[in-house]
């Protein structure tokens, strides 16, 4: 599919609206990101994304993205622990493989400043 000049609309300026977007801008295409919220502090967020190397990582890496993201990406933001009334560990998946995790009110942030700076 060819996108050099043409014109898209993205519904959506989370970070996978705005990773598309970026993407599409790479092969040329004019982008246009409609977002409901008037500004990037209108909504407040915070629960984490699990970005896997197969797919999420991927996209970041060929949107040239990573280095904004291993700025602001959080380790062990993925783990968790359960414990009892007395903090007696329960449960822990703090020995299970590494996944990178970002939380999203930091990425839409940084996303948002990239995209508007290279427009």
């Amino acid at each position: 599919m060819l996108l050099k000049d043409k014109h898209v609309g993205i519904v959506g300026g989370g970070p996978g609206g705005l990773t598309l977007a970026k993407l599409l801008q790479l092969k040329g295409a004019h982008v246009k990101v409609y977002e409901r919220d008037t500004n990037r502090s209108a909504r407040v967020q915070g629960s984490p994304l699990d970005l896997h190397d197969n797919s999420g990582l991927a996209a970041l890496r060929k949107a040239n993205l990573m280095a904004e993201f291993k700025k602001n990406f959080l380790v062990g933001a993925d783990k968790m622990s359960i414990v009892n009334e007395r903090a007696e560990i329960i449960y822990s998946n703090h020995e299970m493989k590494k996944m990178k995790t970002l939380v999203v009110s930091i990425l839409d942030r940084k996303w948002i400043e990239v995209y508007y700076a290279e427009s």
